[in-house]
Formats: structure tokens, C-alpha cells, sequence
């Protein structure tokens, strides 16, 4: 008798494009590409390694550059995964490939929306499939290695990239070159994935998931993100403020500091404020409550890049949050002071 057909884990695979499906006209080329050139089964038929690994189900979402992902890429990811999740038990986790530009925000996104302790593992790459020493097919294969993992359950949505395991609320993409471009910051990565296997060096802690059952319509809020200078344009929030839109983020200077252009531009509007954050432009460390901030209708956004807390923020208005709710989510999530 032959021995028995070995049973390997169900993995679905999402590809959006992005570096990690780049083809340039040479070999030599890191940073002239076409993004999102290759498919998701051309990336998977790279790495026949992976056939050893799982039963691996591609799906096409986008083939675009990340700096192009638009909130109907954003929908149709969360429904898909919710869907797989809800309809496939014995689906062990799903890994999107994904562009470095955006890849954070939409792991926040995704971390905010998905309540299931299957992982969900976004994957990119810092050079095109094409090049020499491309990290691409490294990074999906370590991806894969961890989404199968069933210590990998209970630590909410991850990135895997160059060997690092990091979280979706801390990881940032720190550098325009090189694969070691991504950091937790302020937290440092989660685990790592070497030839040994996948380490865990600290027990999973599930992370909240605030707006799971919250539906995803075709129309998105308008939230912009302002960055903190010297002397900003005077004109700027004025002509937001008319212009409708419904939220705000400043990237504040220092700890999340508003000049006195801004806060004046604030304190002098006559209509209704959106809901704004604070984040600041630092790269690292807390916002904090201010008492001056505060009085304009300012929330401190605590940790989160402005980026992530422009993601926080468009949830929040789709989900119709006042600034009071808006505030105790803050809270509920430790991102500012009860």
C-alpha cells in the first residue's frame, strides 16, 4: 500500500499587484518597473516550494501600484475575506499580495473590519519579480509559512516582509529602498520566519475589532490629511471646510502640535466641524489629550501615523460615529487616555 495523500492546509491568496508583481526590462532594474504586471498565479508558479506548503486558491482583486488602490479595492477585499471565512471552515488564512506604498493602511483597514482569528497576511516586495535578488518570492513563501500557523491565530491582520512578522497597527514602511524598509515602530515586530520555522517570541494578544459587522457602501467620506510646516497656507483649511469634507488629520509638528494659523483657521469657521485627529509628523511616539486642541475639537489620534488614523477616521464616518463616539473608541482601542 502507497502511504496516505498528506492533508495540506486550504490558504487563499488575494493579489492586488504592487512591486511583488513588477516586471522591469531588465534584470538590473529596481526602480523603474511596471507594477502589478504579473498575475497572482504567476507569483505563486515562482515558487514551486509553495506546493509543499498548502492548498493554495488565487483570486484576482487589482493589479494596479498600491499608490493607486482605490476604496472599491478596499470593498471588495473585505467582502471576499469575509465571505471565505464565513463560508470555508477549513480555510486556514488568507495572504494578500500587495504594493509597499499602501500596504500598512490597508492592513489597518483590514484589522479594523475582519473579526476572525484566522490570520490574514499582506505580503509585498521592495524590488520587482525581474530583478536580481527580487524578495518577492522569499517574502510570499515566509508569508505563506506563517499564515498556516496555528500560533499565527488570535494576532489580528500581519505583514511579513524580510523575514519580520509585524502587527497592523504598528508597522510603517520606513525607507524608499532596500527590503529591510519595514518597521513596528515603537513596538518592534511581532515574530520573525528564518529556515527553522516561524517564532513567536511573546503569546498573541487578539487585537480589537471595532467595526466587524460594519457595512461598506460604494460611497466613501471625503477626509483629508494635512502636514504640519512652517507657515502652512492660510487658505488651506478654510477652502477644506467649504469643500465639504468630513473629516480631517494633521500631521502636527513636535507631539502632535497645530500652528496658530491652523488652530485660528479652526476657531474662525462659522458652519459645523468635521471630525478631526491629531497625529504627528515625527514618525514615532504618542499624541497626547490638549487642553487647547481640545477646546477646537481635536482628538488626539495616540499612536497611529496620520495615515492610519485617516483609515480610523473614514470607518468612523461611514459607521456615523459623533466625536463623543469617536472618542471613546480612542479609548477602547489605547489610543488615548480614559
Amino acid at each position: 500500500m502507497g502511504e496516505p495523500a498528506v492533508q495540506r492546509p486550504a490558504l487563499l491568496l488575494l493579489s492586488t499587484g504592487g512591486t511583488i508583481a513588477g516586471s522591469g526590462a531588465t534584470s538590473t532594474q529596481v526602480n523603474t518597473y511596471a507594477a502589478g504586471a504579473l498575475s497572482g498565479d504567476a507569483l505563486l508558479a515562482a515558487v514551486p516550494e509553495l506546493q509543499q506548503l498548502a492548498t493554495i486558491r488565487v483570486e484576482a482583486i487589482a493589479s494596479v501600484d498600491s499608490a493607486d488602490l482605490q476604496f472599491a479595492h478596499w470593498r471588495l477585499l473585505v467582502a471576499r475575506i469575509r465571505e471565505a471565512f464565513q463560508t470555508q471552515p477549513d480555510l486556514a488564512g488568507v495572504v494578500i499580495t500587495h504594493g509597499t506604498n499602501t500596504l500598512e493602511e490597508t492592513a489597518w483597514l483590514l484589522q479594523l473590519l475582519i473579526d476572525d482569528p484566522r490570520p490574514v497576511v499582506l505580503v509585498g516586495a521592495m524590488r520587482p519579480a525581474t530583478a536580481l535578488s527580487a524578495d518577492g518570492p522569499l517574502n510570499l513563501y515566509q508569508a505563506v509559512e506563517v499564515a498556516i500557523d496555528p500560533q499565527a491565530r488570535g494576532r489580528g491582520v500581519l505583514a511579513v516582509l524580510d523575514g519580520e512578522i509585524h502587527g497592523a497597527r504598528a508597522v510603517t514602511k520606513v525607507a524608499t529602498q532596500g527590503v529591510g524598509a519595514f518597521r513596528s515602530t515603537g513596538a518592534g515586530p511581532l515574530g520573525w520566519v528564518d529556515d527553522a520555522g516561524v517564532h513567536w517570541p511573546a503569546a498573541a494578544g487578539a487585537p480589537m475589532v471595532p467595526f466587524a459587522a460594519l457595512p461598506l457602501s460604494s460611497m466613501w467620506p471625503q477626509v483629508a490629511i494635512l502636514h504640519g510646516c512652517v507657515e502652512p497656507p492660510a487658505a488651506l483649511i478654510p477652502a477644506l471646510l467649504q469643500a465639504g469634507v468630513q473629516g480631517l488629520v494633521f500631521t502636527g509638528t513636535g507631539a502632535g502640535q497645530l500652528s496658530a494659523v491652523e488652530r485660528t483657521a479652526i476657531d474662525q469657521w462659522n458652519g459645523p466641524l468635521p471630525l478631526m485627529l491629531r497625529a504627528n509628523r515625527c514618525g514615532s511616539g504618542p499624541v497626547h489629550r490638549c487642553a487647547d486642541h481640545a477646546r477646537l475639537g481635536l482628538l488626539p489620534a495616540g499612536t497611529l501615523s496620520p495615515q492610519k488614523a485617516r483609515v480610523l477616521l473614514l470607518l468612523a464616518l461611514i459607521a456615523g460615529y459623533t466625536r463623543a463616539d469617536l472618542e471613546g473608541e480612542l479609548q477602547r482601542l489605547g489610543l488615548m487616555a480614559v
